[in-house]
């Protein structure tokens, strides 16, 4: 999960975001079973102002899990990080800091799941190493070995709940680092899962030079 820098706050949510969120109280607080809807401003969904920031935010890549390309269609997810549907967090709905780009994979493992052990990667001083570890045999992702015993629930929640491991992600991590030591391309950012290829990439190097 890459260390992600969050952007300042749309203009829109500035102006919008406290309406919004009351509206949609009161939306469920009427209804309980209400479905999600993105309001209006300026006749653009709030779905479609945020989009585009989200998605330069992380460069293209899912927030979660680092996939990428994530397919520019009509139903892209904006992930809430605390569920909307979630009476605690019906006030998040439109805050700035509770979105974030995600692939659909991601966002179908997690739905409405919440733990307060969950990581978002925009947290203050997260560091990938803190918590996490890839193996590159395998391509799984795993809680840090040297993490504190926090840091790896939180790693451990986190896998779960996003699935980081699920519907074969390992083999994709591992077709990645393949295609991109094999590749004369040398732009990360156009690569899915750029964390796994940095660590693969620096153990071949090692490896090659016989130092291990």
């Amino acid at each position: 999960m890459r260390a992600l820098t969050r952007s300042v706050e749309p203009e829109v949510l500035v102006l919008k975001a406290a309406k919004w969120n009351q509206q949609w109280a009161d939306r469920r607080r009427e209804n309980p079973s209400a479905a999600f809807i993105w309001y209006e401003h300026d006749k653009k969904t709030a779905r479609e102002w945020l989009l585009p920031e989200l998605r330069t935010m992380t460069v293209g890549h899912c927030t979660f899990c680092d996939a990428f390309p994530l397919e520019d269609r009509s139903l892209e997810p904006i992930e809430h990080f605390r569920p909307k549907h979630d009476e605690r967090f019906h006030h998040l709905a439109f805050a700035w800091s509770n979105l974030y780009y995600c692939c659909d994979r991601c966002q179908g493992q997690k739905r409405e799941q919440w733990d307060e052990r969950l990581i978002a990667p925009d947290r203050e001083g997260y560091r990938l190493d803190d918590y996490f570890e890839y193996d590159v045999a395998s391509g799984e992702i795993r809680p840090s070995r040297f993490s504190k015993d926090e840091h790896r629930e939180c790693a451990l929640v986190t896998i779960r709940i996003f699935g980081l491991n699920e519907g074969g992600r390992p083999g994709q991590r591992r077709r990645a680092l393949l295609r991109w030591i094999h590749s004369t391309l040398r732009d990360l950012d156009d690569e899915p899962y750029r964390d796994f290829i940095e660590c693969g990439s620096l153990l071949a190097a090692i490896q090659a030079d016989g130092s291990v």
